[in-house]
């Protein structure tokens, strides 16, 4: 009975057009037995009643005044379950649309993200080559022969040491003015001196910072920032400090604040420690953080493994993740 009954069911289910492997509404199946079950019960009763009745116009009365409401139920009933059939499939085509929608989103962010990395990638490649273009040739004075006795040349970032002795000598000259007057005093003579080595330099570099500022759809530009910062040397650190107190490289401060960029600048090679008050807290990275509490490094390595064994117990354990921990947190936990 069981086998008669799911064989019935298949071919109900193959007449309206159900897949194999969908599933379909039960509803729909037995409102179709019910329907078939009373027809063949009135068809049951109109044959032992004709046996008995010598007229059939009262019972073909009676069987149209009870039949048509009850198939005019029957129907309305069939076009309800339609309905909730039409309603799943469209929620059920809402949720694919959403997940394609989610799906394309997500696409189109990671094509967003690649084309800015490689422009970001290209544009610290050509910044290396600007540096790597800047040279400095000093000659002595000529004795006999025509070569010069002391000549030397400096290439590269070498030559922002010269740079920074340059500028603090024309701070030194400077004096007798008010500290930020002579700072302006001290720059104007010394761009004077080397703009055409500079110029192009410090034009770049901030097109650079610009660029990833001002980038769509890229949520976190702290790490790309970082590996620009982590390309520029100590005196590239600070001859952008005293660029960018200058009238004219004024407008670094916006980049210095937000990424933190005199993070790892040696405050003492600045000609004057006060100077710092001149930018934010913020443009030093404070608060700094915390060196690890404990020492040597074999404790450390002893904290960060029983951390990582601790997450595999919970994961075997099934228990839900909790939020990973940096790796300061952990070797400051001990």
């Amino acid at each position: 009975m069981q086998k008669c009954f799911h064989a019935v069911k298949q071919k109900f289910d193959s007449f309206i057009g159900v897949e194999k492997g969908e599933k379909s509404t039960p509803g729909l199946f037995y409102l179709f037995l019910f329907a078939v079950g009373l027809t063949i019960l009135i068809f049951g009763i109109a044959i032992i009643w004709s046996k008995s009745v010598s007229q059939m116009g009262p019972f073909g009365d009676f069987i149209g005044g009870t039949l048509n409401p009850l198939l005019t139920f029957l129907t309305f009933m069939g076009l309800l379950v339609t309905i909730v059939l039409q309603q799943t499939e469209l929620k059920d085509t809402r949720v694919e649309l959403e997940r394609s929608a989610t799906a394309l989103e997500n696409q189109l962010q990671a094509t967003d993200r690649q084309n800015f990395e490689s422009t970001f990638f290209q544009m610290l490649t050509l910044h290396n080559t600007i540096v790597n273009s800047i040279d400095l040739y000093y000659s002595g004075r000529a004795t006999s022969g025509d070569v010069d006795k002391g000549s030397r040349e400096t290439k590269g970032r070498d030559c922002f040491s010269q740079f920074f002795d340059n500028f603090k000598d024309k701070y030194e000259e400077a004096r007798g003015h008010p500290d930020r007057d002579r700072l302006q005093i001290a720059y104007d003579e010394f761009w004077r001196y080397r703009q055409q080595d500079l110029a192009h330099y410090y034009r770049y570099l901030y097109n650079v910072l610009r660029f990833v500022h001002e980038a769509k759809g890229i949520k976190d530009r702290g790490p790309y920032v970082k590996l620009l910062r982590a390309q520029l040397s100590d005196y590239e650190l600070v001859m952008l400090f005293y660029t960018a107190l200058n009238k004219h490289g004024i407008n670094y401060w916006l980049y210095i604040h937000e990424y933190q960029l005199f993070d790892n600048l040696p405050e003492g090679m600045l000609i004057d420690p006060n100077h710092a008050s001149y930018y934010s807290d913020r443009s030093f990275g404070e608060p700094k953080r915390q060196p690890p509490a404990d020492w040597p490094p074999a404790i450390l390595a002893l904290h960060y493994d029983a951390a990582q064994e601790k997450k595999k117990q919970r994961l075997a354990a099934g228990l839900p993740e909790i939020e990973e921990s940096t790796l300061d947190d952990i070797l400051n936990a001990g």
